[in-house]
Order: structure tokens, then C-alpha cells, then sequence
């Protein structure tokens, strides 16, 4: 049995989900996404019964699983900022290419029967954050108030019914800020027109991120800072534990979107609680570190299984 792990090697999430499965006397390896484009390995022949080759060379009845944790290959990467500005057409063709390969490789391998959490298509979700508010709330889990747009008149409409409202980029990648009277005016919503942002109703309570691994909560942790993004300073984890009715919700968001492994970001408030999204890829050993959980062994284990 061997479990393939896709991401840096030098990764924290990839280590302590290395250290969890040797831990458990499952071999591992590590196939180095920063590789390519390059010469490492990667190939896929579908003649006489399909095969892959991916980094190093593992035979797929060994594989039992494959972790995800980033493909790389995304044309704004710091890797390839000269390069983006040299040959910005060739660069985002070559990538595709790899894209193209790898991502058939992984879907290939799925569809054998091995294990991809989280698969390509299910990560790709991060980046459809109105999309996943939606789904959530068509099937019942509490959400804040939300709209995605490039329209000033729908911002300013939007702000006098919900009152307070953060935004943030529609496709992740930033963080999230309070909008203030000075955003509202006329030269500053006229910049939506560069991108859609989106907007979203402030619940005032306290943060909490869940991570459910196969159906279930692993780990549950109060995130304690005094900015409206925890990222941007200082902050603390605490593990505890939080109501059934939270953690079936953050057990159905991730279910929602296909998702064996997910973050769920909830707000608790006074009277409820709101589901802010899922993030297919989180990040986890840091908050093992700091709160005493194992996410990584549940997740190695879930691997395993």
C-alpha cells in the first residue's frame, strides 16, 4: 500500500501528513508539484491497459491514495513572475498543458478506485465562493447575506438593507475588510468595473474552523483575534467543541461540494451561527500545533483506509 502525496515536500501540510502515515507503517511518497514544467517524470499512456508515471515511478495497483495538496502549475505564482511578464501567452499555454496531464492522470486514477482528496474538480470550488454560498444555503445550512458583483448601484443597495458588510475577493486569494463610507464613494465602486468583488453580511461572534475528514469532525478550534481577518495579525486556537447542530452543518457543507476533506469557516453569534465557506486545501499542521489536534492523523488514516 502506498499513499502519494502532491505538494511541496517542503510543505508543513505534506510532513505531518508523511509523519502520520509512517506512523502507521504506510509507505508514502512525495511527487513534487514545484517539478514541472521540467524534466521530472510525468507521463500517461492509455494503450494496453492505462498507465501513469508520475515523479517517481510507483505502480498503480501499489496506490491506495493520493493527497492533493496543490497542483502548483498556476501562471501567477512567484515562480513565474519573469517569465509571465517575458512570454505571458506561452507560459499560460505550457502550463495548461501540464494541467491538462496531470489532471487527467489524477481523474484517471479516481476513476481505478483510488482515493484523491481532494480531487481536482472538487478543489476547484475555492475559487467559487458565490457558488458555494449558494449550495449551502439551498440545502438549509445557515449563511450570512451575500452578493457578487461589478454593479455600484447593487453595492450601495446591498449595504442599506444588511447595514454591516465585509468584502473579499470573489475568487479567494485575499482577505476579507470591512467596507467603510470612504469604499462607497463614487471613484472607489467605479474600480468594480476591473473586477467583480463580493460582499457579504458581518455576523458579529466569534470564529471557528472545523475540519472534516470522510464525513465527520476531526478537530474544532475558537480563533481568537482582534482583526475582522484573523490572517492579517496575531491569533491564537483553541480546541473545543461546538453544538450538533454546527457540526452537522460543517459535515453537510463539505458533503455538499464533494468534499472527503474540507475547512469549514463558521461564525457563532448570539442567536445562531453562519457557515462562511469550505476550503478544499486547508491548511492544518500550524493548527494542530497550536491547539493539540490531530488533523493530520485523521486525515492519514482516512488516506489508509
Amino acid at each position: 500500500m502506498t499513499v502519494a502525496l502532491l505538494g511541496a515536500p517542503d510543505d508543513p501540510q505534506i510532513a505531518a501528513v508523511r509523519a502520520a502515515l509512517n506512523d502507521r507503517s504506510v509507505e508514502s511518497v512525495v511527487w513534487d508539484a514545484d517539478r514541472w514544467p521540467g524534466d521530472a517524470p510525468l507521463t500517461f499512456e492509455a494503450a494496453d491497459g492505462a498507465s501513469a508515471t508520475v515523479g517517481d515511478d510507483v505502480s498503480l495497483t501499489d496506490l491506495n491514495a493520493v493527497y492533493l495538496r496543490r497542483m502548483a502549475l498556476d501562471p501567477r505564482g512567484p515562480e513565474f513572475e519573469g517569465e509571465l511578464e517575458e512570454r505571458p501567452y506561452s507560459l499560460m499555454n505550457q502550463l495548461r498543458e501540464y494541467r491538462g496531464l496531470l489532471g487527467s492522470i489524477l481523474r484517471h486514477l479516481s476513476d481505478a478506485g483510488v482515493r484523491v482528496v481532494n480531487p481536482p474538480e472538487a478543489s476547484r470550488l475555492h475559487s467559487l465562493k458565490p457558488y458555494q454560498i449558494a449550495v449551502f444555503e439551498d440545502a438549509g445550512v445557515p449563511v450570512p447575506e451575500t452578493l457578487a458583483t461589478n454593479d455600484p448601484s447593487a453595492v450601495r443597495a446591498f449595504l442599506d438593507r444588511v447595514g454591516d458588510v465585509v468584502y473579499k475577493p470573489v475568487a479567494g486569494g485575499g482577505h476579507a475588510r470591512r467596507l467603510t463610507p470612504e469604499d462607497c464613494t463614487d471613484e472607489r465602486l467605479s474600480r468594480l468595473s476591473n473586477a467583480p468583488v463580493q460582499f457579504q453580511e458581518r455576523l458579529d461572534g466569534t470564529n471557528y474552523r472545523l475540519y472534516v475528514v470522510g464525513g465527520e469532525v476531526a478537530a474544532t478550534g475558537r480563533i481568537e483575534s482582534d482583526e475582522l481577518d484573523y490572517r492579517l495579525g496575531e491569533h491564537e486556537v483553541v480546541s473545543g467543541s461546538l453544538s450538533d447542530a454546527v457540526e452537522r452543518a460543517a459535515v453537510r457543507a463539505a458533503s455538499l461540494l464533494d468534499l472527503p476533506f474540507a475547512g469549514v469557516d463558521v461564525v457563532l453569534t448570539d442567536d445562531g451561527f453562519g457557515v462562511l465557506e469550505a476550503n478544499p486545501s486547508p491548511m492544518f499542521a500550524a493548527f494542530d500545533e497550536r491547539a493539540g489536534t490531530d488533523v493530520a492523523g485523521y486525515l492519514a488514516a482516512h488516506l489508509a483506509e
